[in-house]
């Protein structure tokens, strides 16, 4: 049976409740009432690689509509029309190091400088805009534990989530915390919080036209694999780690896998904006001073992101880079390949995919590599600014604000729109 809700909600978000289990449903025409006219919500995603991407092989070097795809966004180019991508961008004045990534949203300057205060960040900011609409109205997530891209209108920092079961039960599973930790209990032993729900899918079904029964159908599937993925994640965290006479991490060490890693939050992320219980999400894809489990690389992914155009490194470098872009392709395509309303889930979802490094190899914090996909914005180009007068990347995000429904002119150092976007 449908949990009891005021209608206002219920005509936004559905929700079936078993026990001490609440699952949110995803957005289905048939339920929506009013609100089906004016279609699904507008969402915003924003990801941070903190490493950047080699920018020989992410840039291209034609600009336009015409441009040939780089080495990366070759990865990309089936998806070509659901995406933009910016060359000659940053927030002026930064620097910073690797403390650049906690401006990466935000545009504040200098943060390694004596008294630093971070200001607003750009999903803080759109998550006011939308408060009270979702359950939660933001989603602050990150590969391994530490660090946010995330500050309030004050400037402190939002920390992140960062294990997977905690944001599966954050989103799916309610109740006191004894009835949620026996929920999450049932997980890792394999049992999905859908088992219980059999019969009462099946009533909802009858009530739903054939595109929604399909969406429902949809969206089950995805619950079951995430829930399968959660509980591996589990079981390789609990399993004691190999005893080496060696301070050297190794490849066994979980926390190197950021390209699982991002996998996993991926496809939380997509089940979170599915369900509408949030419509704003941040997620810092965070590499380690570890070797990733990909064949072909020897050494930890930070010694290689310095890697002083050294040509070996480089062409491991490359090897992490292409398969994070393969994984970002993945969650694009699983975006675009998910009904929502009359379009897709991409196309009602923003997605920022970019760097606060321009030049891992030198902490350079300019020529930042962006991306732009979805949000109904017509893509398929590349906007190339000036490499030695940098557009304000804040620019960008005032165009995404105002795409989301807000009425602001300024973001930090951006003032107006930019130009280019369509």
């Amino acid at each position: 049976m449908t949990a009891s809700l005021p209608h206002h909600v219920a005509s936004r978000r559905q929700f079936l409740r078993v026990g001490s289990s609440l699952l949110a449903l995803p957005w289905l025409e048939s339920l929506a009432g009013a609100a089906a006219a004016s279609g699904p919500p507008r969402r915003l995603v924003a990801i941070c690689n903190n490493f950047g991407f080699y920018a020989p092989s992410f840039f291209p070097t034609e600009a336009g509509e015409n441009y040939k795809p780089s080495e990366y966004l070759e990865i990309l180019n089936d998806l070509r029309s659901k995406f933009t991508v910016f060359s000659g961008i940053s927030h002026p004045d930064i620097g910073g190091d690797h403390a650049s990534e906690t401006c990466f949203l935000t545009s504040a300057k200098r943060p390694t400088s004596p008294g630093f205060r971070n200001s607003v960040s750009l999903d803080f900011l759109a998550s006011r805009h939308v408060a009270g609409a979702t359950r939660f109205p933001l989603l602050t997530l990150s590969t391994v534990e530490g660090g946010s891209l995330t500050s309030t209108s004050t400037g402190a920092p939002v920390p992140s989530l960062s294990k997977p079961s905690e944001v599966f039960a954050k989103m799916l599973v309610t109740g006191t915390p004894k009835e949620v930790e026996a929920e999450i209990d049932r997980l890792r032993r394999g049992r999905s919080v859908l088992d219980r729900m059999e019969e009462r899918f099946g009533d909802l079904g009858r009530k739903l036209s054939d595109r929604d029964r399909q969406q429902v159908a949809d969206y089950t599937e995805a619950v079951r694999e995430l829930e399968k993925q959660v509980q591996s994640d589990e079981e390789w965290a609990a399993r004691p780690k190999p005893e080496i006479e060696s301070t050297k991490p190794t490849d066994s060490d979980e926390r190197g896998d950021t390209v699982g890693r991002s996998k996993l939050m991926f496809n939380i992320i997509k089940l979170a904006l599915q369900t509408d219980s949030t419509r704003v999400i941040s997620l810092a894809i965070r590499g380690q001073d570890i070797r990733p489990p990909i064949e072909g690389v020897t050494d930890d992914h930070h010694n290689i992101s310095h890697h002083g155009n050294d040509p070996k490194k480089i062409e491991q470098l490359k090897l992490i880079e292409k398969a994070e872009m393969k994984a970002l392709r993945g969650f694009l395509a699983d975006l675009d390949a998910t009904r929502d309303g009359d379009g897709s889930l991409l196309d009602s979802t923003q997605v920022l995919v970019g760097s606060n490094l321009g030049d891992a190899a030198y902490h350079g914090t300019h020529n930042l590599p962006i991306i732009l996909a979805g949000g109904g914005w017509k893509h398929g180009r590349h906007v190339a600014g000036n490499p030695k007068n940098n557009t304000p990347l804040g620019k960008l995000f005032v165009s995404m604000l105002q795409r989301f429904g807000m009425e602001t002119d300024a973001f930090g150092s951006g003032q107006g729109t930019i130009d280019g976007l369509v």
